[in-house]
């Protein structure tokens, strides 16, 4: 219980009650610090670039949007795998959890349209990979084509027999 507590007082101390003052019950929001991350907001749409632990480069699209005072982080890769993450911005470094499988963390260094990265996952004995995001100018991806969309799923029972 003290331990709890001590931490809770580290974590308010070191975060400056940002978590508090965000909670304003007539839903203000609070005033802009002078941190010079607050300059850098990575909002927007990215392409992704990286390394996996097995040495495969992979590519996909990152969207991060802003939630009060963190940050909403979606990576669509390959196969429409999609994983999300929720990140904190802080002195120019954004810093996001993610669950991919396993528990996983990236850092990413804010440089101008990019945002540098290197992450981590449970498993990978302490080695870390790298990850960068280039920002993608609005409106330059393509838009969903609305008449290609995922078939239905199948509600009606399917007809046939399993050997095991």
């Amino acid at each position: 219980m003290v331990r709890t507590l001590l931490i809770c007082a580290v974590l308010v101390a070191a975060l400056g009650g940002t978590a508090a003052a965000s909670d304003k019950p007539d839903g203000q929001e609070p005033a802009a610090k002078s941190d010079p991350s607050a300059k850098s907001d990575p909002s927007g749409v990215y392409l992704c670039e990286g390394t996996n632990p097995d040495g495969n480069r992979y590519r996909g699209i990152v969207q991060i949007a802003a939630v009060r005072n963190t940050y909403l982080v979606r990576w669509t890769l390959a196969d429409d795998i999609e994983v999300t993450g929720v990140g904190i911005l802080q002195n120019g470094f954004l810093s996001v959890s993610y669950f991919g499988g396993t528990p996983a963390v990236v850092v990413y260094k804010i440089d101008a349209e990019k945002l540098v990265g290197e992450w981590t996952m449970g498993g990978t004995e302490g080695k870390t990979y790298a990850e960068t995001l280039t920002r993608v100018p609005e409106g330059s991806l393509p838009k969903p084509d609305p008449t290609r969309r995922r078939p239905a799923p199948r509600t009606e029972p399917v007809a046939g027999s399993i050997s095991i």
